[in-house]
Order: structure tokens, then sequence, then C-alpha cells
């Protein structure tokens, strides 16, 4: 009996779903970085049309969308129904088949692959790990006095903002440094791409047309802060259009607006802009507040290291530092081509010649050179006023900075949600190097990684060249301080499943805090004003201006911190409870929240093995995403958190024993390790073969395979192993694949679609055609397919008999 998604699969309906959701998974995806995960709509759906017969006893055709938004739990078509996923990764088709009450067999060779979807699928009580949660943070730390953990871990992202004063830091700003590779400089070249900290364009409200009562002129008085610094003397504007978009010629001030309250002044002292007087302005009550935009970008002198900001468009050529006066173009760094930087002795060479000369144990120098800081919003009436509100100025500070803004050098100008950059500073560089004192100190009592980076494709090219040869060198030493103390605060924990989860937590930490980490400078997309992890690519690429996190984290503040991490957790939990999907309204086009399918307590069958030996029986379907040739290595980045994971894992499961992720059994091609093509083929054959052997006559092999190949050989190869272990093709559909914000797709023309491959066993040998050929229908039957997609059209059921 045919199954639903042999005659007919809802292609446009689920790539819509798919699209949005690539970019922005459900929670319970987002507990840990997997790579080249896929939308979870996507494999619900190829279960269902997996499961469900094409046809209901009527002979009407099965509604595959219908069933998309139905409760299964008690579905006969489901419920028990056996699926087996042979590289289940990150775990996508293992909650999809349980959300629909399917028994799961899931497989995976990478132990961190493992550990992923077991935290997963296994269920734990929200008030049980936010009580194991409180318990780590309140853990004494031998190594600073007995203190708790928390406050130790915050303590050592501090900053001193004024005299008794200090903020919390949320990301330090380091460069590295190449060494000048003429034998008569060989000075240090800080590798500065250009000299921009930060840029962004903020929405600020504002009264319009604004009357000073003296001058009579108008201008737009600003109620809230625009500013990405604190520090007002450190603000240069634009001498046109610094007032915003749309107000190219109006000049402007800022005063903060009080609450209305009865019986209160409704005067507010503010400086005119242009007869730089003390004013006392009416606040129109009666007018609501407008908003615009105010560019803004905080810039960093390569003379004198003053951190600051300017307002509006930032002109071509030079501009001058408010702290020195020295005049540079910040556009333009010391990084003339990719690869390559210039010193001031005129030498140009590439970075690499640079690394190549220095001993085998040493890298470049980094120094941090800028931070981004936070202090709590400011109340409506607080007690200190020094460090949160503006005072109008003097005459004469108003005549030096006619803008308005200006304050007494020990105030601060904080902007509304509290973040703020400034520099780096002696007391920062002092709590540096205690913190890296303290590392040196404490290390050999606690637990961190020592392991040597193997040789490896991305490994080789991403690390070692790099003269990264530990695992723990890509992390500073503060980093390794602060992580190598949290793990042994949750190694602590005596429950096992929740300190499992509060390793989820930390594995997910790392990714974001490391070296090979940086701040997304002038992104405008997704990702914007924020850390982008390690992983943002397939491999190891160095930054040559990382980004440090603050390792436990300030509530609500910046992701990937251990705080942000660790509440991921309870939303994956809230999540299990009370699943959903993306539902679209027919009405308006807009997205919302269908809920069905909540995860089961119980847990799914899980195996670390090589899928080519798996035992199972009364396998309905195998529904997987197997590897894509080379495309992706994942025990070489997997190591990444195998390293640490191992530290707590080692004693309780066998296949964290090994110092480093299996390597010879991984399906892949890997040339670097003597992986070739023809091995990869062999390997997914072998898992092919096997369940071929298992499978039942009328049962499934699904799978969505991606690659970028142009000229048809990965698809001849991957047709073949499918011709040779005995099986035809029924259907193939093309969906969304990786996310757009992934560097692998962004700025190129990589595939973005998966094509789903829907095989049963063959009944007869097949009729001889040549691979050119096959490859030619199955693009073009795929591009008539995806043109459906794009028109957003009902879709074409593509089944094709090619084998």
């Amino acid at each position: 009996m045919p199954r639903a998604i042999e005659v007919g699969f809802p292609i446009v309906e689920i790539n819509r779903l798919a699209e949005p959701e690539r970019n922005s998974f459900k929670p319970i995806y987002q507990m840990h970085k997997w790579f080249a995960r896929r939308a979870s709509c996507v494999f619900r759906a190829i279960l269902l049309g997996a499961l469900k017969p094409a046809y209901r006893e009527d002979g009407t055709p099965v509604d595959l969308m219908e069933e998309f938004y139905k409760d299964h739990g008690q579905d006969p078509d489901t419920k028990d129904k056996v699926v087996l996923d042979p590289f289940m990764g990150g775990g996508t088709t293992v909650v999809e088949a349980r959300r629909l009450g399917c028994k799961v067999v899931g497989i995976d060779l990478n132990p961190v692959a493992w550990f992923i979807v077991k935290t997963e699928v296994e269920p734990v009580e929200i008030n049980d790990l936010k009580s194991a949660f409180e318990r780590l943070a309140a853990k004494p730390v031998a190594w600073n006095e007995g203190k708790p953990l928390r406050e130790t871990l915050l303590d050592l992202y501090k900053t001193e903002v004024l005299p008794g004063l200090d903020a919390d830091v949320i990301y330090t700003f380091w460069v590295k440094h190449a060494i000048c590779t003429d034998p008569t400089c060989k000075k240090e070249v800080p590798l500065f791409k250009d000299y921009f900290v930060a840029a962004k364009t903020i929405s600020v409200k504002y009264h319009r047309d604004a009357q000073c009562p003296d001058c009579k002129k108008t201008f737009d008085w600003e109620v809230d802060v625009a500013s990405l610094i604190a520090e007002p003397l450190m603000m240069v504007d634009s001498s046109r259009g610094s007032a915003g978009e749309g107000r190219p010629t109006a000049l402007w001030t800022y005063a903060p607006e009080p609450p209305k309250s009865k019986g209160e002044d409704s005067l507010v002292t503010l400086s005119c802009p242009h007869c730089l007087k003390n004013v006392r302005v009416q606040i129109p009550r009666a007018k609501k507040k407008e908003r615009k935009k105010v560019q803004l970008s905080v810039l960093l002198c390569p003379s004198c290291e003053a951190v600051w900001q300017y307002r509006g468009q930032v002109p071509e050529g030079e501009v001058a530092c408010p702290a020195c006066e020295h005049s540079y173009d910040p556009k333009k760094g010391n990084l003339p081509d990719k690869g390559y930087f210039q010193c001031h002795c005129g030498n140009k060479d590439k970075i690499i010649e640079s690394i190549r000369l220095l001993p085998q144990d040493r890298r470049l120098p980094v120094r941090p050179y800028a931070l981004q800081a936070y202090l709590p919003p400011p109340q409506e009436k607080p007690d200190n006023k020094q460090h949160v509100l503006f005072d109008a100025p003097s005459e004469e500070q108003a005549k030096a900075a006619p803008t308005g803004r200006v304050m007494t050098t020990d105030s601060l100008l904080l902007p509304g949600k509290g973040k703020f950059f400034k520099k780096w500073s002696a007391s920062d560089q002092a709590r540096l190097q205690r913190a890296e004192m303290l590392w040196e100190q404490n290390k050999a009592s606690l637990p961190y990684p020592k392991s040597t980076v193997p040789v490896g494709e991305k490994t080789k090219s991403g690390l070692l060249s790099h003269h990264y040869n530990y695992w723990h060198e890509m992390f500073a030493p503060r980093q390794l301080l602060a992580l190598s103390t949290l793990l042994q605060g949750i190694m602590a924990e005596q429950d096992e499943k929740l300190r499992e989860m509060l390793l989820c937590a930390f594995s997910g930490t790392i990714e974001l805090s490391n070296l090979y980490c940086r701040y997304m400078v002038k992104r405008n997309t997704v990702g914007s004003q924020t850390i982008q992890g390690v992983f943002a690519r397939h491999d190891f690429q160095p930054k040559n201006t990382p980004a440090e996190n603050n390792v436990w984290g300030i509530e609500n503040i910046a992701m990937g911190t251990f705080w942000t991490r660790f509440w991921g957790l309870i939303e994956a939990e809230e999540y299990r409870n009370n699943s959903w999907d993306w539902k679209y309204k027919p009405n308006d086009g807009t997205r919302e929240k269908a809920y069905a399918d909540p995860l089961p307590r119980e847990s799914a069958e899980l195996k670390c093995q090589n899928s080519a030996s798996v035992e199972a029986s009364n396998v309905a379907a195998y529904v997987t995403d197997p590897p894509y040739v080379g495309n992706v290595n994942y025990s070489e980045l997997a190591d990444f958190f195998y390293v640490w994971l191992r530290l707590a894992l080692k004693d309780s499961y066998a296949w964290f024993s090994p110092e480093y992720t299996p390597k010879m059994e991984e399906v892949v091609e890997n040339r670097t390790r003597g992986k070739s093509r023809e091995d990869f083929y062999k390997g997914l054959s072998a898992v092919f073969q096997r369940v071929h052997d298992q499978l039942p006559d009328d049962g499934l092999l699904i799978f969505t395979f991606h690659h970028t190949d142009q000229k048809g050989t990965v698809w001849e190869g991957l047709l073949q192993s499918l011709c040779d272990t005995g099986f035809e093709i029924t259907a193939v559909y093309p969906v969304h694949s990786e996310a757009e914000s992934s560097l692998h797709l962004m700025d190129k023309e990589n595939i973005s679609y998966d094509l789903i491959h829907v095989c049963r066993k063959r009944r007869e040998d097949p009729t001889p055609r040549s691979w050119a050929g096959i490859r030619q229908e199955v693009r073009r039957r795929a591009r008539a397919e995806l043109s459906a997609i794009e028109a957003d059209v009902t879709g074409i059921s593509l089944c094709l008999s090619l084998m």
C-alpha cells in the first residue's frame, strides 16, 4: 500500500513554514549547537507522510497539512510505530517522531551528537532544574576564599566607570598583532580592518520644533539618550544631518522629560542649540512624541586608543579624535587585502607569513582595546544623580559643546538600556592581569582539556597552521579560569540528569566564550550588534579581532552566556510540555502557534555506535539526514565540545573515554585523514545495505540530501549507492535547507534547498540508464517543483521511478 509521501507532498506549505524556522529554531533545537540543522517542520511532514496511508478508506487522498496540526498521541497510524534514524545528528527526527507517539531508535557515531539528543529527549522537572542552577550559583569557590560561584565569575568581568562605581562587562574586544616580517623592523602591527568598534542606527523619541523662549528658534528636543557610549565629552556630531533621518538641517538638544505628575512644574530646563543658553521650555503634553532614526558609530583612535562616538554619517576621509585630536581615516586599517597586513614601515606581507616566523608554540600577540559594559537603566528619580542623569550645562559649557549634552567630567550619560562602549583602561588591564595570575596559580586543580589538536582538514588550516596546538589555547586565560571553575561546580552536582542538563548549558557556553568569536559591528541582518560563535561557519576560522563574552552573564543582556544558555534549557522544557508548530493565518498571512503533540515523558532509544552494525526490527520507516560527503567534517568540529564534555562524562559512558571523537568509522570525505570520496560512498552504502536488510517489504527509507556539486558527480555516487543496495527512488521533493544567516550561504550561490528522497526496496532489476540522463531528469523535475515554491502556488507531486 503506498504511503502519503509517495504520491504527494505539500512542498509549498512546508517550505513556507521552513523558511523562517531555519533562521530561528524552536527552543528544543536551540539547547545546543549542532551543525547543519534542518527545519523540524520538514521532518514532521516527512514522518507523517511516511506513516500515513496515501488514501483514506473512502478513497480520498490524505491531506498532510490537515494531519500536520492534529494531535497524534493516540493515532493508530503513528502510535508505537518504530522509526529509526541512523544518522541522528542534532536529533530532529528523534524529537519529531517522539511527538507523534512513535517508538524511536536514534543512532550516531559521534558522542557529542548522542549527548545533545539525550538532553533533548530526557525530561526533567523545571523546578528541579532551577534548584540545581541555584545550588551551582551558590557553590563556594575554593580559589576565591569560598565566595559563591556566581559572584566569583561575575567579578571577573567588571570595569570601573567612575571612582567607586563598577559596571558589568558584556564583551571585551581584542586585536591580534602581526610582527612585521621585515628583519630591520619587526614591529607589532594591530590587525584592524578598520577602526569601527560598533555602528548602529537607533530609534529616538523627540518633540519636533520645540521653541527657545529666548531666541525664538526651533529645534528637536530629544527625550531619549541617542548614544552608544556614556562619556559626553567623547561625543562628536556631524556638522549636517546629526539630528537624524528626515531632519537634515535641524539642530537638536537632549533633556529627559519627567513623568507627568499633578502639581509639578511642566517646564524643563535645557540648552538651546542656537543661542547656547539654558532655558525653561514648556513640555508639550498635548502633542504626541515622534520617533526618528539616528545613525551612530563608535570609533577607536589608533593613536591614543580612545573610544569615541560620531553621530551622523561618518564622512569619507579623515576625522579627528576628540581626545588627542589625531586625524585619521576610520575606514582604513592595517589590512590592505584579504589575508595581508601592512606595517607602518611600508612592508606588506601575508599574516600567515608572520605566524610562520614564530616558534611553533607561540601565536600572534593579542591584546584588548575596548569593551561594552552595562549599568542598570536609571529609575525615574534615582538617589544617585551623578552617574545616570543629565544636568543642564552652564552657558560656558554649552558654548564649548553647543548640542546641549555636556556634563561634568565625573558624570555619565547612559543610553536607555544601560549598555555602552568604553576604552580599555589601566584598571581594566590590572583586573585582567590578576585573572591571568589566578589562572596560573590554580589551573592544576581545575578541569580543562589538555589534549593536543589532531591533524584534520579543518584543524590543520584553521588551528594548527596558526599555532593553536592544544584545544585550551583557543581560550584566553580569564576564559579558562571562568570556564574550568564553572565546570568543576557542575561536576559536583549529585543528580545525574540535572548535572547533564547543566553540562549541556556549559557546552553551549564555550561555543561563544573563546578567541574564535567575533562581534558583528555593522551587520544589519540576523545577529547584528551581538557576538558570533566559533561555528558560524563549518570550520575553525581565526579571528583578527576576537570578542570575549562574559562567561556567567548578566540577566537578559547578552547571548551565549551560561545564564542565557541555562534559561534556554528552561524554554526547551516548557516547549516539551507544550509543543507547537507555526501556522499561517489565511486572512493576513501572519503566523501563530498551533499547539499539538507534546513530547512524551518517556525517552527514546539512543545508541552511540556505527549504524552499519545496528540491530533493529519492525521498523516502519528509516528517516534521516545523512552526511553530505565532505561538506561538514562532524568529528573534527565536535572535538571542540568533546574535549570539555569528556572531563565530566568519561567515567559514566564508554564512548566518552577516548581522547577524541571516532574518526576511522566516520562516513565522510576527508583526504587529510585519508578518507576519499570512494570511502564516503562505501560507508554510506554499508548503512544503506544494513537498512535494506532489516527494512520490511512495505517500509520506507527517506532521507534529505544537500550538496553544492554542480558537475553531478556527488549525485551520481549517491544514486549508485542506492542502486547497489537494492533501493529505488519513488519520489523526490525540494525543501529549504540551512539557515540563510549561515556564512556558508551568505554572499554565495550555494544551493539553499535539500532534496527529500523517498525510497523503497526495489522489486525488479532496473532498466540500464546513463547517470547523465538520470541527473538531467532529477534536475528538470526538481526545477518544476522549485518554480512552484517560488511562485507560492499549489505544488506538483514529483514521483520518480528512476531505478
